[in-house]
């Protein structure tokens, strides 16, 4: 089979093979994951059910894997994720997982993290399989159209929902020729008679040949050249002027411009000294006398703090700088007020990432909340196909060195998923929870990410 857009790979048979592992296909997202249990295999099998809502685009789901795995604390059981993208098939590769495409192998265990490829339709042949497997009989009577199964491998079948065949491109017609070539209709269909009268002569009538134009006379043979006395030398003749170079001949259709004139510009050169000072005067520049009229920007947040040796500002509870990473512990502790600096980053599945030094209300459209326009927080819009996201639907605020996300009353909930606990959690309307160093937050099918330097406290 060949899939050549991402349609072709939607509507393509995947066939599972036996063994320990966990196969799921999620719209156009297909998923394996070496394991069988159901509380290690929820996560993967989340992203992908949310990859497949907005579309199942394949830069969001290498995206988000790749972020839960830079903030999972838990070694990942391997797994590899497939979905279409505009110009190819998106792969993902954790660990000890061997995906084949058109014959080229690669592998999570080559990897010091993990793969993702690209591959550029079309795409005729897809093998993906757990350590110890094999992949499944070419002439295996089992099909996956959607759902989770178990399963150790599978491939990409040849049925007849997945045998896509690339169309071919239609000919040119004569009149399309005519125009591209700019030539003149009769002429195109003339040079056209005698190509089909060269190659497709016998296609136009039963024992009719085509006319063929007679082949053009031989040359002449060159007359033998007969030794004569010398002629005396005559003197060389002085070389003629080079005659101006011929205009360049119009493109048919598109005169060339006429060649502009030369300008005739005036010119008149003037000492400085000679300069009369009856210049009109400037009147001086104003001088500030009010300082109260200057706009000053709003001062940082002044926080309770300690400065390591090198001067960098923060958090007492940390043991190393979060700017340097010296260790906090050997020196006293001095509290003193400075300016915060930023907490951390938020990263979306996307990729975006957006600094935390502000607060911030999220939501389908917070722009329009008053608080924004009066400058108390910064808008972070969260883009959600499947309508589950509220117009102003949480908010993140800045409490001394903590960062702390609060519900806002949203109708579908705000969840959020801790480092070490199995599952997501929703958070009771308009309540708040202080975010730690991995700390993801899933609103609608949207997810995002807390990381932070000072993840190391006492």
């Amino acid at each position: 089979m060949a899939a050549t857009t991402a349609d072709d790979w939607s509507r393509a048979s995947i066939v599972p093979g036996s063994g320990e592992g966990t196969l799921a296909r999620v719209g156009p997202v297909v998923l394996l994951v070496g394991s069988t249990d159901p509380d290690v295999v929820r996560p993967y099998l989340e992203h992908a059910e949310i990859v497949a809502a907005n579309g199942g685009q394949g830069r969001q789901l290498v995206r988000g894997y790749a972020l839960m795995l830079s903030t999972a604390v838990d070694q990942s059981p391997g797994f590899a994720a497939l979905a279409p993208h505009s110009t190819g098939l998106a792969v993902f590769v954790d660990g000890d997982v061997t995906v084949t495409v058109d014959g080229e192998s690669f592998s999570g265990a080559d990897s010091l993290a993990w793969v993702e490829r690209l591959i550029p339709w079309p795409v005729e042949s897809v093998a993906v399989t757990l350590p110890g497997a094999t992949a499944p009989a070419a002439d295996s009577p089992y099909r996956l159209d959607g759902g989770v199964v178990p399963a150790a491998s599978f491939t990409l079948g040849s049925g007849a929902a997945g045998a896509v065949m690339v169309a071919a491109q239609p000919a040119a017609t004569e009149d399309q020729a005519s125009v591209v070539t700019g030539e003149h209709p009769a002429a195109a269909a003339h040079e056209q008679d005698q190509d089909h009268g060269h190659d497709h002569g016998h296609d136009h009538g039963h024992g009719h040949t085509a006319h063929r134009p007679p082949a053009p006379p031989e040359p002449p043979a060159p007359e033998p050249v007969v030794a004569s006395a010398p002629q005396p030398v005559a003197e060389p003749t002085p070389a003629p002027a080079p005659e101006p170079p011929a205009p360049v001949a119009p493109v048919a259709g598109r005169p060339l411009p006429p060649q502009p004139a030369d300008e005739q510009v005036s010119f008149q050169s003037v000492l400085l000294s000679e300069v009369d000072d009856d210049m009109d005067d400037f009147e001086p520049l104003p001088i500030v006398e009010d300082e109260s009229d200057v706009v000053e920007q709003a001062p940082q947040e002044q926080v309770r703090g300690v400065y390591c040796k090198n001067r960098h500002f923060n958090d007492p509870r940390v043991l190393f700088c979060s700017v340097c990473g010296i260790n906090m512990v050997q020196q006293t502790p001095v509290l003193v007020n400075g300016p915060r600096p930023p907490l951390g980053v938020i990263v979306l599945d996307d990729g975006s990432v957006f600094q935390l030094d502000t607060p911030y209300l999220l939501g389908r459209d917070p722009g329009v909340d008053e608080r924004v326009a009066a400058g108390e927080f910064r808008p972070l819009p969260i883009i959600d196909q499947s309508n589950q996201v509220s117009r102003v639907h949480a908010r993140l605020e800045m409490r001394g060195w903590d960062v702390v996300l609060i519900d806002n009353n949203s109708t579908n909930g705000t969840y959020v998923h801790v480092p070490k606990t199995p599952d997501w959690v929703r958070m009771p309307p308009g309540t708040e929870q202080v975010l730690t160093q991995g700390t993801r937050v899933r609103i609608g099918h949207r997810t995002l990410a807390f990381n932070t330097h000072a993840g190391a406290s006492s």
